[in-house]
């Protein structure tokens, strides 16, 4: 069984029609059954749910939105061991993919900065705390198993 998760990207987006041999869902669809409440579960709990449908299923998957940080997929990681699983990838977004989102936040706080409550510069503060996010992610895969993909 190959297991793929996605940093910050959805199943349905269009990069991932050609995965049409792999069961492909969002973190949240996964785990909807369990009733998973994130004002009053622990975070935590969501991936012991996650790792239950991936036993469950038992087949290729993609899990699109699995984690936005290293910390959650380290803890995804430590729970896929104790079933003896592990990650095959991880795709997160293209350099070109996250210029493109930093240029959109940009536009829209030049068009709404009236009614939105950002201050100047925030937008590229948020942009540069995803981008640290994601070469932390790059970096701390670079010598194991799990092959990082930017997509």
């Amino acid at each position: 069984m190959n297991i793929s998760l996605t940093v910050n990207l959805d199943v349905e987006d269009k990069v991932f029609n050609d995965f049409s041999d792999i069961y492909k869902a969002n973190l949240e669809k996964l785990i909807k059954e369990y009733k998973y409440d994130m004002f009053v579960d622990e975070y935590q709990i969501k991936f012991k749910y996650l790792v239950q449908e991936i036993k469950k299923l038992n087949r290729d998957i993609l899990v699109g939105n699995a984690s936005y940080n290293l910390d959650n997929l380290k803890l995804i990681i430590a729970l896929l061991n104790e079933n003896n699983l592990e990650i095959q990838k991880i795709f997160i977004p293209s350099l070109s993919r996250r210029i493109a989102s930093l240029i959109e936040g940009q536009e829209m706080y030049r068009n709404h900065s009236r009614w939105i409550d950002f201050y100047p510069g925030q937008v590229e503060e948020i942009h540069q705390e995803r981008e640290n996010n994601y070469l932390e992610i790059i970096k701390y895969f670079e010598d194991k198993k799990t092959v990082v993909v930017e997509i």
